[in-house]
């Protein structure tokens, strides 16, 4: 029996120690910034975005950045719609910008990095900074994104959010935007603590040499996310810059939950996709995703490892007590830091529906397939 015990409580007293370490390093000051202001290149890859497009690329408009040292280049992935005749037209008006006609694709890379890396190749900015399609950003946000730029820092991991307070999200998207708002905490204190784990491509940047110098998106050009954590996991093993995160709400931004269960369970099988693939970039990382799988899955059984096994059953509530506080502390601190508040009266329900769906998605992200961008991709395609 005390065997069993120790198998049930190992994962989760991991899982929760793991989560402590994340607290620990939002407690953690924030380095000083830098006064430069290099060219910066904004890129952003876009494929059927006519109805999200326009807002994004009048934010970028009024940003506070020198225009004289800020270009905007959108690539557009054989979009079907008016995506491209929009881009077409802010560039007429508006010399930064520029449409990247993606017509081909490079050899090895998947549909949104080749997107990328095409427009990369025109890139001149020293920094480059990428979002969605469908993002906002802040009229500060380029300006505050660069200022984290010191002289060893080779990337910088932007805070993004969902369901911004007083705009009509229903529940099931505030549900959502706890759970993206627990990742982003996770990757606040990581890179505090000087070994960043996680990134969103909704706010991103890096230097242009820092990309080049891993060979870009060779190395994970198959898989078909990843443009964001993959490329910093490789920053971090193969080069000595640092990675930052830009902690100052100015450079927040937003986008959009999604508006069905499938969408968003669709959405989170093409991220846990890239689960197995950090057993080739950072162990300790793979090492961190199979033990909340684990302890997720440990969760989901226990119910029918009590009826089997009632001695258990003191084991069992230890550790769904422990995942608790855990989790409820390190939302707490996120919510203070990020000034969303507004959220923690949802955690109660997130904490027991996101247990079921985090082994689905594990399982599934890893073995099966999801939808993107009107294309169907296999996990087994990718190499």
């Amino acid at each position: 029996m005390e065997f069993v015990v120790a198998v049930l409580l190992l994962p989760v007293l991991i899982y929760t120690g793991v989560l402590l370490v994340f607290q620990a390093g939002l407690q953690k000051k924030d380095n000083p910034r830098s006064q430069n202001c290099p060219r910066i290149s904004v890129v952003i890859a876009a494929r059927n975005e006519e109805k999200n497009i326009r807002n994004l690329l009048d934010d970028l408009k009024i940003q506070t950045y020198s225009e004289d040292l800020m270009e905007i280049l959108i690539a557009d992935d054989h979009s079907e719609d008016g995506t491209a005749e929009i881009v077409r037209a802010y560039s007429r008006k508006d010399s930064r910008f520029r449409l990247i006609s993606i017509k081909s694709a490079e050899s090895g890379f998947t549909a949104k990095k080749n997107a990328l890396a095409q427009a990369l190749h025109h890139a001149t900015g020293e920094i480059i900074l990428t979002t969605d399609a469908d993002c906002r950003v802040l009229p500060g946000w380029a300006e505050t994104m660069v200022s984290y730029f010191t002289k060893d820092t080779g990337m910088v991991v932007g805070f993004s959010q969902l369901c911004i307070p007083n705009t009509g999200c229903i529940y099931f998207q505030k549900l959502q935007a706890v759970d993206f708002l627990m990742l982003m905490a996770a990757a606040l204190g990581t890179a505090r603590l000087g070994w960043a784990w996680a990134a969103s491509g909704q706010n991103l940047a890096y230097r242009k040499s820092v990309y080049h110098e891993v060979g870009g998106f060779t190395q994970i050009g198959r898989r078909i996310s990843g443009d964001d954590v993959l490329l910093l996991q490789l920053i971090r093993k193969k080069t000595d810059w640092k990675i930052r995160f830009a902690s100052s709400e100015n450079a927040y931004n937003h986008t959009q939950a999604e508006s069905t269960f499938s969408a968003f369970i669709n959405q989170r099988k093409r991220w846990a996709s890239n689960g197995a693939y950090q057993w080739k970039l950072n162990k300790p990382f793979f090492g961190y995703v199979i033990i909340t799988f684990l302890t997720n899955l440990i969760l989901c059984l226990s119910l029918p490892l009590a009826l089997i096994l009632p001695n258990l059953l003191c084991c069992l509530l230890i550790a769904w007590g422990l995942k608790l506080l855990a989790e409820a502390w390190l939302l707490i601190r996120g919510c203070r830091l990020f000034g969303r508040t507004d959220l923690l009266s949802v955690f109660p329900v997130w904490f027991f529906v996101q247990i079921p769906y985090v082994v689905y998605v594990g399982i599934f992200g890893t073995l099966g397939g999801f939808h993107w961008k009107n294309r169907i991709h296999l996990s087994s395609e990718q190499k």
